[in-house]
């Protein structure tokens, strides 16, 4: 997918595209530095979009473990859909349903979740989700995302224990990465 057609949707909807432009690889890197990711056998990337992150985890994975892509804008859908391998379920839906999603598939562990989901959806979104990644982080899942305005996501997600992983400023806007667990 094209940068223009990423800033077109960025105009269109700045709530669900949250940037300008697709991050980079650098920050895609710096996204999954210092996880093992040898040993997970399943894995949700919220928010894929373009799939920069996911490029590094189709890479790094097993090949035995699951990834769950769940994006709500479906002119990526497609994309990702092509671009992976059996590996990779796409599913259109919004994030907050992750609860449901995973419970429609028995999943019962999850080792990693990557988000790339702006921190200003709408409250009954916002809510239903974290709920649904505090009891998952709460069970040992480690969740990784970032954001471009750190004192105000703090706010948004006080409730998690988390940790900031690192800063990228190789990406347009720079970003700050956090970890939980």
């Amino acid at each position: 997918m094209s940068k223009r057609r990423f800033l077109k949707m960025f105009i269109k909807q700045p709530k669900v595209n949250a940037s300008i432009t697709p991050s980079s690889k650098k920050a895609a890197r710096a996204m999954i530095r210092g996880l093992d990711l040898s040993q997970m056998k399943y894995v949700v990337e919220l928010g894929p979009g373009t799939g920069v992150f996911t490029d590094l985890l189709s890479l790094r994975l097993p090949q035995d473990c699951t990834v769950l892509l769940i994006e709500l804008e479906q002119s990526y859908i497609k994309n990702l859909q092509e671009k992976y391998d059996d590996r990779f379920e796409v599913i259109q839906s919004s994030a907050c349903e992750l609860d449901k999603i995973l419970t429609e598939r028995n999943v019962q562990n999850v080792d990693l979740v990557v988000s790339s989901l702006p921190f200003n959806m709408p409250n009954e979104a916002k809510k239903k989700l974290q709920s649904t990644l505090l009891n998952l982080t709460s069970n040992g899942t480690c969740m990784r995302w970032f954001t471009y305005f750190p004192c105000l996501m703090k706010k948004h997600y006080r409730q998690f224990e988390m940790s900031k992983t690192c800063f990228v400023a190789w990406n347009f806007p720079p970003m700050w990465i956090y970890t939980v667990n």
